[in-house]
């Protein structure tokens, strides 16, 4: 053997070893470098599309749309912390940290967070709820912030949003316009320069307000007075300029020239670096307490209002939205907002179809207005003590005007008994009550006439009129003949509706030349336990009786249920009949041959009930 041939064995012939891999330690470490940069960047995580360079083109358009919802959101923030009873810093905070931080958890750019007049109202009223003084309140401001944020990251954990489907649209319009119109009577005490202490409630502020005429400033009502005819020129003759901030400026100057005059104004609080900071707040389990309604009907208003912004903007172009995502970004924000000393944000209605109109093309729109927020904030912001709370007071309640929409109030008042219900409820018991308690009740009662609407299933009969067509029964003479009922049952059949659909089908029974009933399942749905016993129930009464029962149409999931229930086994395969996909009508056509076999006789009279309710046209009738 050659040197070359001990160095080389495998080129030996006879050589049995395998040959060796060569761990290619490049490709490995790529793999694994891979990994652990997707591990960084997190691939379920919304915001990883901003660790790519966007286009320039992108950049710019969403760079000008930041600037223009900034302008807004500044004065805009700072009339909301005057609707929370809050100093001017906290709505700033709110609409820069909530801007900038819910984009990189949400997955859509329709939804621009920051405080909104329908929210901050209840913050207002929560604060109120906690028994502190109003010197006291802005300790309670992190831990209430903290507590909606949280409560908003549970629901988007538990998928709340499938719940949200069920809440009326009637209630939130109920809801912003009694919010309107608390909003509005609060700011009359600015108006006319005076406090009337703790009142929350629509008649606290309206009695409170009465009482404290006689203390009226002039030269607040002058300021007001002013400012309102220049916002009405500004709105007439230059509707192109930002109303707001030019109608503040106004209020502005006339303070100076009244300053100048010797007639003393009320001014916004000012505030300056010092007066920020990390979660300064009190925190105490009596406070908890105090905080968890109002808190939770903040988070639930919030989401509300947000994902229903959001579901407009991006139905219009032809997107949707991941509701629990949203309220998943939502709930970041305001945990963010606490962190850093914001009120309460939700998704903002004006400043969202503004960010959309002004050519937004990514979420990173929003993150430029919030960036834009603080940069005015730290450089402007030390102007905001010259601002007139009178003047101020006239461009919330310009707002608050704004809130009430004639349409959508119509639209709750005359499309459905229902809706005028939810409505009235929602709007009253938040004039005569604590706002966030309204909430509630809204939605509870939203949710009880759905359930009634759903269970409350409603058998009419029909047959053949001498014509020839499928008719109402009425009155008309039944023929003496031994008759097969089919009796549909059609929508949700469970155990809130089980009753009222039992106590109909007994009700129809009672005629005893009915020999065999087939119940049609083919459009029941949500069948449970109760349900089951329920026909269970009636096939024992049948057949005390010398009549039959007789099952068609029944799906795989009704199938399921009854079979795990024993029905089946009960009513017998031999008269249980299963929906047939490629033929839906052929499941009731052996179970009337099922039936003719039973009676013994091709003459009986065939009756069919239908819910009149939830009749439908497709045919297998």
């Amino acid at each position: 053997m050659t040197d070359t041939d001990k160095q080389n064995p495998s080129n030996l012939p006879d050589s049995t070893e395998p040959p060796k891999r060569k761990r290619h330690w490049g490709r490995i470490l790529r793999y694994w470098s891979r990994g652990v940069v997707r591990a960084i960047t997190l691939d379920w995580f919304p915001g990883r599309r901003f660790l790519r360079k966007p286009p320039k083109a992108t950049l710019a358009a969403d760079a000008k749309a930041g600037v223009n919802v900034a302008l807004l959101a500044f004065p805009q923030s700072i009339a909301y912390s005057l609707i929370a009873g809050l100093p001017p810093q906290f709505g700033l905070m709110s609409s820069a940290i909530g801007s900038a931080t819910g984009p990189f958890f949400s997955g859509s750019r329709f939804i621009v967070l920051g405080p909104t007049n329908a929210t901050a109202i209840l913050m207002l009223t929560g604060l109120a709820a906690t028994g502190l003084p109003p010197d006291q309140r802005m300790a309670a401001v992190p831990l209430f912030v903290l507590m909606v944020g949280f409560f908003m990251l549970i629901g988007s954990l538990l998928r709340a949003s499938l719940l949200i489907n069920y809440i009326s649209r009637t209630v939130v319009t109920g809801y912003i316009t009694a919010a309107a119109a608390l909003i509005f009577v609060n700011q009359i005490q600015n108006v006319l320069g005076f406090n009337i202490g703790t009142a929350s409630t629509f008649l606290g502020i309206v009695t409170g307000t009465a009482k404290a005429l006689g203390q009226t400033h002039l030269p607040e009502v002058g300021i007001a007075v002013g400012t309102l005819l220049a916002n009405w020129a500004i709105l007439k003759w230059f509707p192109k300029l930002p109303n707001v901030v030019m109608t503040l400026l106004v209020g502005v100057a006339l303070g100076f020239g009244f300053e100048y005059m010797g007639w003393h104004l009320v001014y916004l609080s000012g505030f300056s670096l010092g007066d920020l900071g990390f979660m300064r707040g009190e925190f105490d389990f009596d406070l908890i307490g105090a905080l968890a309604g109002p808190a939770l009907a903040l988070a639930f208003v919030s989401v509300l209002e947000g994902t229903s912004i959001g579901k407009t903007l991006a139905s219009k172009s032809g997107r949707r939205i991941d509701v629990n995502q949203e309220m998943y970004a939502m709930g970041i924000s305001n945990v963010a907002a606490a962190v850093f000393g914001g009120m309460n944000s939700s998704g903002s209605l004006t400043r969202s179809v503004l960010s959309d109109s002004s050519g937004a093309r990514s979420p990173l729109a929003s993150v430029f207005a919030g960036l834009f927020v603080l940069v005015l904030m730290f450089t402007v912001g030390r102007g905001i003590q010259y601002i007139p709370t009178a003047a101020l007071a006239i461009v919330v309640m310009g707002i608050a005007y704004s809130l009430f929409n004639r349409h959508n109030i119509k639209m709750a008042l005359r499309t459905t008994r229902s809706d005028t219900i939810v409505f009235l409820v929602t709007c009253g018991s938040a004039l005569l009550l604590q706002i966030d308690l309204a909430i509630y009740l809204g939605a509870f009662t939203s949710i009880i006439l759905f359930l009634r609407k759903a269970g409350s299933p409603e058998l009419v009969e029909y047959n053949f009129n001498d014509d020839g067509h499928l008719a109402e029964l009425g009155t008309r003479a039944r023929r003496s003949v031994p008759g097969i009922s089919i009796m549909h049952a059609e929508g949700d059949l469970f155990f809130g509706s089980t009753d009222i659909f039992d106590q109909q089908i007994r009700q129809i029974i009672r005629d005893p030349s009915l020999k065999v009933i087939i119940l049609r399942l083919k459009n029941a749905r949500n069948l449970d336990a109760t349900a089951a016993a329920a026909i269970s129930e009636l096939h024992g009464f049948l057949q005390k009786s010398g009549r039959h029962l007789v099952i068609s149409g029944a799906g795989r999931e009704v199938t399921r249920v009854l079979e795990n229930a024993g029905t089946i086994e009960l009513v017998g395969e031999e008269n249980f009949f299963r929906e047939i996909l490629s033929n839906p009508t052929l499941s009731t056509r052996d179970a009337l041959m099922r039936a003719t076999k039973i009676l013994g006789r091709r003459d009986a009279e065939v009756r069919i009930f239908v819910d009149q309710n939830k009749k439908n046209d497709d045919g297998d009738n």
